[in-house]
């Protein structure tokens, strides 16, 4: 033997173990016969890279084993260490002193089958046989290789260390003994080969390794019948299926490791040594040394591996099955995700298709939407059973396959923050973000789509066709599709109140509607049933597609696929889903979801902006709940700062005063400006503020800044009336005002009667102006109702004090002369003693806080919603508007009113 022999066989060792290498495998038998000696350190570097499969059970490393669940299954098995017969062992030998012996590796995955023959080595073969089926359950990565175990000579007991593996990772439910139970094992596994061979190979793949390597459905794993002491237990009937499975098996995957028994009759007709012919074959010589018919090294003899004691294998194979138990539970997203050579290439004029998973026989399972009657659907199941997965695997699909100019989604989710990545990484296709969500800005959502839908059919009538397909095929524009993904949208229907019903109008509208203008709606929630499913009957009769994961209770299972269909309620494994595309009629397939780790999905999301080569998307609607909402991003608040940069003092800072003048309340919880009162020379045009000391005096602090925004010094002027005690945190609240350019005076509760008596001179001067003379506009701001005493005695006989009636007749007669009240109360019993219900009357513009009882939130703005709120929430309603419509918004925070004061008109904080 030559150092070219013994570096072949390293190569092939090598290649075996790791296919990667194949690429530059000549370079290293070409240099393999000139580096002599040097040779024998790569070996020892290929056997320490890859000791599962090179490696001596025996080495160190064996010691901390651990799956792989990348490694493909060898395509070939190390049987023991090779050796020249008879040959002396020296430095330039394997094995010699300081250099490794060289691994033994006989052909098998993509070449045949392996056969040992029991022939005065009956033992050593059955050993050897365990130890390969040890050597491919480590080696090969976890689901990657399938054993069917048949021992009809030990009943079992030469192969039930396998038995460990899991269920998955077995044909059979144990080990085959009997002549019957290895016939049906083997009708199991040629059931197997047709399956492959007539619906995943057909006619286009030649091979199970050039069909995984081409899906991206379920791999096919390799299945290998392990079989000792052929004949024994193999009648007839079982072994023309084994011949035929010899033959026809590679091609689907399956091989054979056996250990054949000579002295045994063969059963009748069967052909020896066709079989041998398609194998490696290992035997003993005459001479008692263990041989190969091995095509390039059959002249060397084998030192055979044994199978490692039980106390060594079995922790081995108890972390194969392990790790294979979690393989099956997941389906890498890698393995369907869209290739970059197609990555925006799709156009949605005929519809969205994008794979999702894989069917119940590993084929694609596709999420198809916008053809053949499939416009919307509903996706539910129980908690923690890969609901929210299935959405992010489904939105990350769609971004890859189709460009933002063919696809716009829009993201809500009313409970959890799943789709903020989305809003921090800017992913491009998204037109509107929001997580844990208030039910007014989802409102607003359908609102914007509805609108959408109304523009679309003008575009369409005008274009004199029907529908999306039509009107792109006919125009050369395009129109995108739209898909809106409403995760936990039940919240919307949390409360049966007016919000409530308009929402349930939309989604019908929009679910009857828009399928014609590629607008799309998927719904998902773990509560699809109960009063919702009945509130929502004609939504859900337009939900074509149902997709259903595991549930306990028949009543969703029912709810989500149709009534008497409680199939869901058989899916035990999350991530498994029922994917009926006929509104839950007929069969149920089960898909298996693909699972999309965060990490991955974050790192997608780049990719996925990365495709648009540096192209500027709009940013998306969305909505924070837990920011503080900021008065300078208010865009013209934004915009007069910017102006007091240019024109520092100067009166191109100001517009021209309108009719009306706005007070900015906070940042409207919907898709529109700020929550905005609007004063105007009109009766009733008086704001009352009610609610708690966190935000009712930055609501009167906001209208303030609003008005110095718009009016210019000689156009507005404002009169404060503060009550706060002296050790109050809050007390000289207002101070940083009295730095505006306008006119601003601070009352405290002794001066405030004088100004209240200012102000009604004021206003007898200007009813009195008969020649119209233009005066600028006043606000009066009471900073607490509540805290005013001489507004709050009562007079002779339980009548208003003269404080109230003078306050209720600036409040009557001011706004038709321009002269506007802005009153903060802690609440409608204060205020109503404060005014009387006769004064309220006047305050035509109310924003409320929080209140204590649904009877005081109805008495102010004729819903009891206010009762409800959040802290940092408050409704706002103009008392003509329609009933039952207020408006909700989160106030501007203190500190972002104050930092723009500083900024605009350079007040102090």
């Amino acid at each position: 033997m030559t150092a070219t022999w013994t570096a072949r066989a390293g190569c092939r060792a090598w290649l075996a173990a790791d296919g990667s290498a194949r690429t530059w495998s000549a370079q290293i038998w070409s240099a393999a016969r000139w580096l002599g000696g040097t040779w024998w350190a790569r070996v020892a570097a290929l056997t320490a890279a890859h000791p599962w499969a090179l490696g001596g059970f025996d080495a160190a490393a064996w010691d901390g084993y651990q799956p792989d669940p990348h490694a493909p299954p060898p395509d070939g098995l190390r049987v023991g260490l090779l050796r020249t017969p008879g040959g002396p062992r020296g430095p330039e030998r394997p094995g010699g002193p300081g250099e490794p012996s060289l691994p033994a590796v006989a052909r098998f995955a993509r070449h045949g089958h392996v056969l040992i023959s029991e022939r005065g080595f009956a033992d050593g073969a059955r050993s050897l046989l365990q130890a390969l089926v040890l050597r491919l359950a480590t080696a090969a990565g976890p689901g990657r290789v399938r054993f069917a175990l048949a021992d009809p000579i030990g009943q079992g007991r030469h192969l039930s260390a396998f038995l460990r593996l899991p269920a998955q990772l077995r044909v059979g439910a144990g080990v085959a003994a009997r002549p019957a139970e290895i016939e049906a094992l083997l009708t199991m596994l040629t059931d197997h080969v047709v399956e492959v061979t007539q619906h995943r190979l057909t006619n286009v793949y030649d091979s199970v390794e050039a069909y995984n390597a081409a899906t991206t459905g379920m791999l096919v794993p390799y299945h290998v019948l392990v079989l000792a002491g052929f004949p024994a237990g193999v009648d007839d009937q079982a072994a023309e299926l084994l011949g035929r499975l010899a033959r026809n098996g590679p091609r689907a995957g399956l091989y054979i490791l056996a250990t054949v028994d000579p002295g045994l009759p063969l059963p009748r007709g069967f052909d020896l040594a066709a079989l041998t012919a398609l194998s490696t074959n290992l035997g003993l010589d005459p001479h008692g040394d263990l041989t190969w018919d091995d095509p390039d090294f059959g002249r060397s003899v084998i030192e055979p591996d044994q199978m490692p004691a039980a106390g060594r294998a079995n922790p081995w194979l108890d972390a194969v099955g392990a790790a294979a138990s979690s393989a099956a539970r997941d389906l890498p997203f890698g393995r369907i995700a869209i290739g970059s050579d197609r990555r925006w290439a799709g156009v949605t004029t005929d519809g969205l298709d994008v794979q999702i998973g894989v069917d119940g026989t590993g084929e694609p399972q596709r999420f198809v939407m916008g053809v053949r009657g499939v416009h919307h659907g509903l996706v539910g199941g129980d908690v923690r059973m890969g609901k929210t997965n299935l959405l992010h695997v489904l939105i990350s699909q769609l971004a890859l396959q189709y460009p933002p100019e063919e696809l716009e989604l829009y993201l809500l989710d009313f409970k959890e923050v799943e789709f903020d990545a989305y809003l921090t990484e800017r992913l491009p296709h998204a037109r509107a973000i929001t997580s844990r969500t208030d039910r007014e800005f989802g409102l607003s959502m359908l609102r914007r789509f509805h609108d959408e839908i109304n523009r679309r059919a003008r575009l369409c009538r005008e274009a004199k066709v029907t529908d999306l397909p039509d009107y792109r095929r006919e125009t050369g524009q395009v129109l995108p599709r739209a898909l809106v993904i409403m995760d936990e949208f039940q919240v919307l229907f949390s409360e049966e109140d007016r919000l409530a019903r308009e929402a349930g109008r939309l989604l019908a509208d929009i679910a009857k509607r828009g399928a014609a203008f590629g607008l799309h709606l998927l719904l998902a929630t773990q509560s699809p049933g109960g009063p919702l499913a009945a509130y929502l009957r004609p939504v859900y009769e337009q939900m074509a597609l149902r997709i259903a994961l595991g549930c306990t209770q028949p009543s969703v299972s029912q709810a989500i696929l149709g009534e008497g269909n409680d199939a869901a309620t058989r899916l035990v494994q999350a991530g498994d889903a029922i994917y009926n595309d006929r509104r839950g009629e007929g069969d149920n397939p089960v898909m298996r979801i693909a699972m999309l780790p965060t990490r991955e999905r974050l790192s997608l999301i780049g990719e996925i902006r990365a495709l648009g080569g540096g192209r500027a998307y709009p940013p998306p609607a969305s909505f924070d709940p837990d920011a503080p909402a900021d008065f300078a991003a208010h865009q013209p608040c934004a915009a007069f700062a910017a102006a007091a940069e240019a024109f520092p003092g100067g009166p191109e800072r100001w517009p021209a005063p309108g009719a009306t003048v706005a007070a900015w309340l906070g940042e409207a919880i919907e898709i529109k400006p700020a929550t905005t009162a609007t004063f105007e020379r009109y009766v009733r045009s008086n704001l009352l503020i009610v609610g708690s000391e966190d935000h009712g005096p930055g609501l009167l602090l906001a209208t303030v800044l609003s008005v110095a925004v718009q009016r210019s010094p000689a156009d507005a002027c404002f009169t404060i009336a503060e009550f706060t005690r002296p050790s109050s945190p809050s007390h000289d609240f207002f101070a940083p005002l009295q730095h505006l350019p306008h006119d601003v005076r601070i009352a405290n509760r002794r001066t405030a009667g004088a100004a209240l008596d200012d102000l009604l001179e004021d206003l007898e001067a200007r009813l009195a102006d008969s020649d119209g003379t233009a005066r600028p506009e006043r606000f009066f701001l009471i900073a607490g109702l509540h805290r005013w005493h001489d507004l709050l005695a009562e007079g002779d006989y339980g009548r208003p004090s003269e404080t109230s009636a003078r306050l209720v007749r600036l409040a009557d007669k001011g706004p038709d002369a321009g002269i506007h009240v802005v009153a903060w109360a802690d609440g409608y019993a204060t205020a109503e003693r404060a005014l009387r219900r006769a004064g309220l009357a006047h305050f035509g513009l109310r924003a409320v806080l929080r209140v204590l009882s649904p009877a005081e939130s109805d008495s102010l703005l004729g819903v009891s919603a206010a009762a409800s709120l959040d802290d940092d929430r408050a409704l706002y309603r103009d008392t003509e508007w329609p009933a039952e419509q207020a408006e909700k918004f989160k106030p501007y925070s203190v500190a972002s009113l104050y930092s723009f004061a500083r900024a605009a008109f350079g007040s102090p904080a």
